[in-house]
């Protein structure tokens, strides 16, 4: 397994949520959608610039930021894609 940053996420890549680091309203707000550690998180949509990211969490899709995505640890499959 790779630890790495959410922002690193490659589009159909999933990954499991370490840590949270976000800072601020938006760190409860995430967290809120179901961006906490243990939880599984998929890459769906990158807008034109890759910022925002599309993700799934939960059956729940969220755009993030990539300042916020770059506070987020990950944990990637070693397989890539699933």
């Amino acid at each position: 397994m790779n630890i790495d940053t959410l922002n690193n996420l490659s589009l159909g890549e999933d990954a499991i949520i370490l840590e949270n680091n976000v800072k601020g309203r938006n760190k409860r707000h995430l967290t809120n959608l179901g961006l906490s550690s243990k939880n599984r998180i998929k890459c769906l949509y990158k807008s034109p610039l890759n910022d925002p990211v599309a993700y799934k969490i939960k059956n729940v899709i969220i755009a993030i930021r990539e300042e916020d995505s770059k506070n987020i640890i990950i944990m990637r499959n070693n397989n890539g894609t699933n």
